[in-house]
């Protein structure tokens, strides 16, 4: 055979081996899809105080797994026992005055019964004068002197009631819905939750990541000081182009391999996927539209992320971004799976070796 015919079959072989490489990489970009843009999520807190303070105690370390609940650090609680000492004189002094008002209004009752029957003892002698003036016996001075005093007796029965009405509404009600009470037993719920503050915990089970904080810090409230990595809450995030996804159903399954984990693949399953991306979100702000502007034959695939979950558990040595490579299964068939398996697995091999 001459070196032209040796070449010529080489070429045909080569190019044989090219068309079969394209034909499976456009048939498995539609039924076992693969895309590197993946890893690993996890919800990361942000711990601020509630209260402003001086840090005078830090009970964690740097990367130390954490309890829900757990002492994280705390604060200066000086000022807020001086508060709640404050709020529980307020709350004597309000219940004081509460006792002095019942006391005045034990007095305004008995002005009021006094002036009651003053009134009624007034009425009676009027009443009495008149019949004697009717004989005689008593003179119209003397009875309008008695019919002044009747006047006089109710209108200071008015009186009397009408300041026993204005110690009754000082007062308010009585026991927990009275109105001094609740206010000062607000102010010093507001001092003891203040107070509580100060010592700051885990608001979940977690791992402290970055920890800069150290004693002698001025916290101001609501200000970031610590950072708590959220474990047992991982999720598997994955870019796919959107025409990748057309025919993958959710709950189909996956393969996810990791780029710190050569050689081991993961079973998994397809849980959701997002409705739209940033750039096709609608807002109204009274802009023109800002249409792209690309000198490209061919453009870029937009990509929607979906979201994979482990079948088993995830590996606790995968930090929070660990990269991964997902690859979706939209087919039944056993030896396309088998090809995708094996794919994976060289996919990781060479993740961790690049």
């Amino acid at each position: 055979m001459t070196a032209d015919k040796h070449f010529n079959r080489w070429m045909r072989r080569a190019g044989a081996l090219f068309l079969l490489v394209l034909a499976y990489v456009l048939m498995a970009d539609m039924v076992i899809p693969m895309t590197p843009h993946a890893m690993v999520q996890r919800p990361v807190l942000t711990i601020a105080p509630r209260v402003a303070g001086e840090v005078v105690e830090v009970d964690v370390t740097n990367n130390q797994k954490v309890e829900a609940g757990q002492l994280l650090f705390r604060i200066d609680p000086s000022d807020y026992e001086l508060a709640v000492q404050k709020a529980e004189l307020a709350l004597g002094a309000a219940q004081q005055t509460n006792d002095n008002l019942r006391a005045q209004l034990a007095q305004a009752d008995a002005a009021v019964k006094g002036s009651e029957a003053d009134n009624i003892e007034k009425k009676r002698e009027f009443k009495r004068l008149q019949s004697l003036r009717a004989t005689k016996v008593v003179s119209q001075q003397t009875l309008d002197k008695a019919a002044t005093a009747v006047d006089t007796a109710a209108a200071q029965l008015v009186a009397t009631r009408e300041k026993r009405r204005a110690i009754q509404v000082q007062l308010g009600f009585e026991g927990d819905k009275n109105l001094l009470v609740r206010q000062a037993q607000n102010q010093l719920d507001s001092a003891r939750l203040a107070l509580s503050r100060t010592e700051v915990r885990a608001p979940e089970d977690g791992v402290v990541s970055n920890l800069q904080l150290v004693s002698g810090i001025q916290a101001q409230a609501k200000q970031s000081l610590m950072s708590l990595v959220v474990v047992g809450n991982e999720r598997i995030t994955a870019d796919f182009r959107e025409k990748t996804l057309s025919d993958i159903t959710d709950n189909a399954p996956a393969w996810v391999v990791f780029d710190a984990l050569p050689g081991r693949v993961f079973s998994a399953t397809l849980r959701s996927r997002d409705l739209g991306v940033a750039k096709g979100q609608l807002s109204p702000n009274g802009k023109l539209a800002a249409p792209d502007e690309s000198d490209r034959w061919v453009r870029d695939a937009q990509r929607v992320r979906v979201y994979v979950e482990l079948n088993d558990k995830l590996p606790p040595s995968l930090v929070t971004g660990s990269r991964a490579t997902v690859m979706l299964a939209g087919t039944d068939s056993g030896l396309l799976r088998w090809i995708g398996k094996v794919q994976m697995r060289i996919v990781s091999l060479l993740h961790f070796v690049y």
